[in-house]
């Protein structure tokens, strides 16, 4: 005997639950000293694909310090970096950036005397590993290699609305452009991991909006971003988690909303 055509079937079975997805970056326990001053202590946290972890805390709090040991600018004591379940602890910058790490510094770090157009080709052909000896010995694959980076910097052109300064000179450039600049100089490298260090530094305020639009869009590509910044509305607005820093540790850890009522961060802050 067949059901009526109006009974409802069995309910389909619920999709099974998937195992959680794994941090593109981690830092377990990690300790910087600078001779008898501990800058980092301790410190261990997580970073996932397409999220932005905000790293606060008051001045001399290790936060920068704690940046430069996940980009390989520093070196730690102890502890450990992973990048997508790879040891990375003892990799120099150069390496880590060659395995999706990029950064940006508190001081822009273009070329002045190159073209906006210049600084990003430049950029992605050190990320490609170019040299004199493998341009000699290559040519036909050097000119291709040409041709793609040459593609590559105006399709991160013309996804910032930023053709028109492609022939200008990075000393010609606003405060706020030269951001924009270093960032794109970092996308240029496809990196996985982007790490800025105040990136609303020297940018003028009408375009702080337009920056974080800009962040925002690079996240939700997937891109994991560890921001170290000390404006909070821009924190509030664009990360996803907050780190809070004091005295080279880990204070809280939550969501915006959940650290700001923390009474130690409040502490820490305000005195």
């Amino acid at each position: 005997m067949t059901a009526p055509d109006d009974m409802p079937g069995p309910s389909p079975a619920a999709p099974a639950a998937g195992p959680p997805a794994a941090p593109v970056l981690s830092a377990r326990d990690v300790v910087i000293r600078y001779g008898g001053v501990t800058a980092v202590n301790g410190l261990s946290m997580d970073a996932f694909a397409a999220e932005a972890v905000g790293l606060i805390g008051p001045n001399g709090a290790g936060k920068s310090s704690f940046l430069a040991a996940l980009g390989g600018q520093a070196r730690i004591q102890s502890g450990s970096i992973s990048l997508a379940g790879q040891n990375v602890s003892r990799l120099p910058a150069h390496a880590r950036a060659r395995r999706g790490i990029a950064r940006t510094f508190q001081l822009t770090s273009e070329f002045s005397g190159m073209t906006t157009f210049e600084n990003l080709v430049t950029a992605g052909h050190g990320a490609a590993g170019a040299s004199l000896a493998s341009v000699l010995a290559h040519p036909r694959r050097s000119r291709q290699q040409d041709l793609a980076m040459a593609r590559r910097a105006w399709e991160v052109l013309e996804r910032f609305e930023l053709a028109d300064i492609a022939n200008a000179y990075g000393r010609e450039l606003s405060g706020g452009q030269r951001r924009l600049v270093e960032i794109m100089r970092c996308l240029m490298r496809s990196p996985t991991v982007l790490l800025l260090d105040e990136p609303m530094v020297g940018v003028a305020p009408h375009l702080v909006d337009r920056m974080v639009a800009d962040l925002k869009a690079i996240r939700d590509d997937g891109i994991s971003l560890i921001i170290v910044e000390h404006a909070l509305e821009v924190v509030r607005e664009l990360c996803d988690r907050v780190v809070v820093m004091a005295d080279g540790a880990s204070i809280a850890a939550g969501s915006y909303e959940q650290v700001v009522k923390d009474r130690e961060v409040q502490a820490a802050y305000l005195g």
